[in-house]
This record gives structure tokens, C-alpha cells and sequence, in this order.
């Protein structure tokens, strides 16, 4: 019959199996068993940190890609909003210009976006467009983007340095434009 006492020590039929008095046979089987558990212990430990840096490093690269095409998506919008208040196409690049520089990044993992001029289009028809047409302005704009720890995860594929470009369109109708009612 097993009974535990108050020690937490097994007591078989009355005789106490206590560290003073078990057998030398005990002693190494209860020795090995804590040295097993304690090194079962450090394996478990070791994976789990390995597992937590390659976490951490992906959850550093996720924060700069989002942070990234945060500031390229609101400086597009607010580019192609200033370029979408002037009269012509010259004004209206400056103007996006102007507005682009307003929003800053860090220049080493976000590089400071930048407007697309070959992309950049202010159609204003000229002052008569066509009929269900409204003029318009595109602005695109790209930034690239530093990745601090670059891990191939899903077919990934950096540029030079672990870089990867984003780029952004906006279209804003032009609100500085006659309305010819007819």
C-alpha cells in the first residue's frame, strides 16, 4: 500500500523511503532523474529563445514594412490633394512636391518618398471636358524600405541590402477647374 506523508516521501507498508535512510540504489535513480529533468529543462529553454529572436526579428521587420507604407500611402494622398488645387500642370507638381516633403522618414530604413514625374498626370482637358468627365491629377509616388533582419519567409525576395520599393497612385479630381454647365 502507498501512503504519502507529510514530507511527500512514499511510505511502503510503515517504512519511510526518506532521503537519510534509502537505499544507495535509491539515491542514484533519484540523482539521475533530477539531472534529467533539469537538462529536458535547458533544451526546452534553449528552443524556446531560439524560437523568440526569430519572432522578435520578424515582428521588427513586419513593424518598419507597415510603418513604411503608412508614410508613402499618406504622402501620395496628400501630394496629389495639393497638386489637385492648382491651375496648371507645372504649379500642381510643385505643389505635390511641396507636400511630399512634409512627411518625413528616417532615411535609413524609409527613405524619404518620392513623386514619379513620368507617372505624374494633371489632365485638365483644357477647360472643356469632355461630357461624364471630370479633370483629374495622378500622382504615384516610392519609398524604399531597409528591412533591419531580412528573413526569407514565403518566397520573400529582397533587393540590394534587404531593400524592398513601394510605390502608391492617387487620383483626386482637379477643384480649381471652370464648370461648364450646360
Amino acid at each position: 500500500m502507498l501512503v504519502v506523508n507529510d514530507q511527500n516521501y512514499l511510505s511502503v507498508l510503515g517504512r519511510e523511503n526518506t532521503p537519510a535512510n534509502a537505499e544507495p540504489q535509491q539515491k542514484v535513480h533519484r540523482q539521475y532523474c533530477h539531472r534529467q529533468l533539469h537538462g529536458h529543462a535547458l533544451i526546452e529553454l534553449a528552443l524556446i529563445i531560439v524560437l523568440m529572436v526569430v519572432m522578435s526579428m520578424l515582428g521588427a521587420n513586419i513593424g518598419i514594412v507597415a510603418l513604411a507604407t503608412s508614410i508613402n500611402d499618406s504622402a501620395c494622398r496628400d501630394a496629389a490633394r495639393a497638386a489637385a488645387q492648382a491651375s496648371n500642370s507645372a504649379v500642381a507638381l510643385g505643389l505635390a512636391q511641396a507636400a511630399i516633403r512634409a512627411h518625413g522618414a528616417d532615411g535609413y530604413y524609409v527613405t524619404q518618398p518620392t513623386i514619379n514625374t513620368g507617372a505624374f498626370v494633371y489632365q485638365d482637358y483644357a477647360g472643356n471636358p469632355p461630357p461624364n468627365t471630370s479633370p483629374y491629377v495622378s500622382v504615384t509616388t516610392s519609398s524604399t524600405v531597409r528591412i533591419p533582419a531580412p528573413i526569407m519567409f514565403w518566397g520573400a525576395k529582397f533587393g540590394s541590402n534587404g531593400t524592398i520599393s513601394f510605390s502608391r497612385s492617387y487620383v483626386f479630381p482637379i477643384v480649381k477647374s471652370q464648370l461648364y454647365l450646360q
